[in-house]
């Protein structure tokens, strides 16, 4: 009997995994990871906060699909004493959610947890999705929604978009036979390279709605987010994520996904179709 511990399950990527799944598997068993120490059948207690706590339930899994929160960068003090107990109790693969381009960024913390993991020698997969579509139902819904734009400094920087839902149909193909990925990369990502005045006007189509894109200086971007109660380390995640894109080659197009899968990516344009509803209050 496999089991595995899913690390973030309430999140888009970790929902997305337990949607796509194979629960009718008879060798594999799956927990959600949750910070109540009385959980349910199906969950185990896993808290960054408390990695020395949490040493009980890597006793008790062969697999860990790993994600980083995004409010923790400080690799040495939550990842390193982390990877150090997979090694000490035994842990089998980690699955790892990276980032597109992570091999060639060695100074985020994703590549940084990535070089734990392999130093670690544990079996491992590397998973580096591109740019979430569900940013648009998440991050900038307010924006869209309320006030008919995106507001993000990115100028024209073009993004590739994948859906988190593909992400976690990868994922679960590996779950489903970890020994074939072990100590392997997949970069998932869609075929769709847009920049944000692509995606407002793809939205300003599907929705009826007169969607715009704005562009602001940081100074003007970082005080109207703060003005709208955003926290500064989220606000400073938000520039990182799109405002250095500006001055870096647009990401590879791969076939990764077809070929974990044999489905094609969903299309941005369909996405936008499928969550129409969401940004029509």
């Amino acid at each position: 009997m496999r089991r595995i511990l899913i690390t973030g399950a309430t999140g888009n990527v970790g929902r997305a995994i337990l949607s796509n799944i194979a629960h009718n598997e008879a060798d594999l068993q799956v927990f959600s990871a949750t910070r109540i120490k009385e959980s349910k059948a199906d969950q185990l207690y896993f808290n960054f906060d408390d990695i020395e706590g949490s040493k009980h339930t890597l006793k008790q899994i062969d697999i860990l699909f790993l994600l980083r929160p995004p409010q923790l960068a400080d690799v040495p003090k939550y990842f390193k004493p982390l990877i150090e107990n997979c090694i000490e109790v035994g842990v089998s693969h980690i699955i790892f959610l990276s980032v597109q381009g992570a091999e060639n960024t060695p100074y985020i913390p994703h590549a940084k947890i990535e070089k734990l993991i392999v130093e670690s020698e544990i079996p491992y997969t590397f998973i580096r999705p591109s740019y979430f579509m569900q940013n648009l139902t998440t991050m900038f819904l307010q924006d869209i929604r309320n006030k008919h734009r995106i507001f993000i400094p990115a100028g024209k920087a073009k993004f590739l978009w994948v859906d988190v839902n593909d992400i976690g149909k990868a994922i679960s193909k590996v779950i489903q036979h970890p020994k074939q990925h072990q100590f392997k990369a997949y970069t998932i990502t869609g075929n769709d390279l847009k920049s944000f005045q692509e995606v407002a006007d793809l939205l300003s189509r599907t929705t009826g709605m007169n969607i715009s894109y704005q562009s602001p200086n940081l100074i003007n971007f970082f005080l109207t987010k703060r003005k709208e109660g955003i926290k500064t380390s989220f606000i400073i995640v938000m520039i990182v994520l799109h405002y250095l894109p500006r001055f870096q080659k647009a990401p590879p197009v791969t076939n990764d996904f077809t070929q974990l899968t044999a489905e094609a990516p969903l299309t941005l344009k369909k996405f936008i179709e499928q969550e129409k509803a969401t940004w029509i209050s």
